[in-house]
């Protein structure tokens, strides 16, 4: 009997599965938005949203709770002091999802999931500012080193002999 067995299983055992929940919850936190598969960003919603309910009243109770998923200590102050007061007047739906086009490879549909009206905290990447291309000096020939080097060596040896008188 299928008991209690009710949540997809995106073929992986139950430990992996609940890892995989924690991680993607974790990086939602972190970032504010996470590029992921439809279907996971979906039941990622189911996961995130309770965690943010119990966030918006803070006792050591809903602390120890929200642990059980959130086990970095960082994302989980932060979930606690930024992430909660924003939906204070808010009584659900803290996440949405957008689709994308499908992924090149395997045709999955993907889709980002992100935090409503978290922008505030989360800043904007800048764009990359283009790298100019460093001049580079023509190398000396391997010759022109050998001779080189064979000179410093004569200079210290003469050194040398001038130290020892």
């Amino acid at each position: 009997m299928r008991h209690g067995k009710k949540q997809k299983k995106f073929r992986r055992e139950m430990g992996h599965r609940i890892a995989l929940f924690r991680n993607l919850a974790t990086e939602l936190f972190r970032y504010g938005r996470i590029r992921t598969g439809l279907e996971k960003a979906k039941y990622l919603r189911g996961v995130v949203e309770p965690l943010i309910t119990r966030a918006k009243t803070d006792s050591v109770h809903n602390r120890r709770e929200a642990a059980k998923t959130i086990q970095q200590p960082d994302i989980l102050k932060k979930l606690y002091v930024e992430i909660a007061p924003l939906f204070k007047e808010r009584k659900g739906g803290y996440t949405r999802i957008l689709k994308l086009s499908p992924r090149p490879g395997d045709c999955a549909d993907m889709a980002f999931i992100e935090l409503v009206g978290a922008e505030a905290i989360y800043k904007k990447e800048e764009p990359k500012q283009e790298k100019t291309k460093e001049v580079k000096q023509p190398k000396e020939p391997k010759a022109k080193k050998a001779v080189e080097k064979k000179e410093d060596k004569k200079e210290k040896k003469e050194a040398d002999k001038k130290v020892k008188k």
